[in-house]
């Protein structure tokens, strides 16, 4: 049979059948030679591979009436008396499908999140007792439009006492006074904002510390309260 023979057409009917192009007599008789055929099922489990982490990717768009009306049209006409896969009309169907699937692909791989830039530096911060209670890092300063730093609050740390915040300041590195990067809440995961112009400060800071501020943070600039989780900074890259 030409469908076992042919390599390339078994490959382009299981694609038609996995994106439903293959309708009608051809699909029911799709589906009876994969009973028998093993390559068949070979073909159409690695197109069904290929094609499903996209249904996650794009929302499902009802297609309009005229839509099926027209693949109606192109695909009623189908001489008897010819193979089913020499079809213009199928191939035509199945062009069509293609370039759908092309554009849903492009959109999703425009839509994807970018991966995150390696990390640069990092910083485990312990409480007083010495348990690790809080874990900072970020990417090269220069790989980012917009400076940021990734926050792990770690589930064994003191809760904030009301009328209170906690406020994480980056210690430069010789004598220089701490510089505030900004109140944290007590989210697991969070991610800071950092002015660009401490881009160069934070690929030569020397520690982390976290103290306890009143509400909206230091009144001076500097800390105020107690300091109740500190780590020295880590380079990685």
């Amino acid at each position: 049979m030409a469908i076992r023979k042919d390599p390339e057409v078994r490959d382009a009917l299981a694609a038609g059948y996995v994106l439903g192009t293959l309708g009608g007599r051809a699909r029911a008789r799709f589906r009876s030679l994969l009973r028998y055929d093993p390559r068949l099922r070979r073909a159409t489990a690695e197109w069904e591979a290929r094609l499903a982490p996209l249904a996650g990717c794009v929302p499902e768009v009802p297609p309009p009436a005229r839509v099926w009306r027209a693949i109606e049209r192109r695909v009623r006409p189908v001489r008897r008396d010819r193979r089913w896969w020499e079809s213009l009309a199928y191939w035509r169907a199945f062009s069509a499908a293609i370039a759908v699937f092309a554009i849903a692909l492009g959109i999703a791989l425009a839509t994807a999140p970018r991966p995150e830039p390696p990390t640069a530096m990092v910083a485990v911060m312990a409480n007083a007792a010495g348990r690790t209670a809080m874990v900072v890092s970020w990417p090269p300063m220069g790989a980012m439009r917009e400076p940021r730093i990734r926050v792990k609050v770690m589930e064994a740390h003191p809760t904030m006492a009301p009328s209170t915040s906690w406020e994480l300041w980056l210690l430069p590195e010789g004598d220089a006074a701490p510089v505030s990067l900004g109140l944290v809440s007590l989210d697991r995961e969070q991610v800071m904002k950092v002015p660009p112009a401490l881009g160069a400060r934070m690929r030569r800071a020397r520690a982390m510390a976290l103290s306890v501020e009143p509400v909206g943070g230091s009144p001076t600039g500097a800390p105020t309260g107690p300091v109740i989780f500190k780590g020295d900074c880590v380079r990685i890259l």
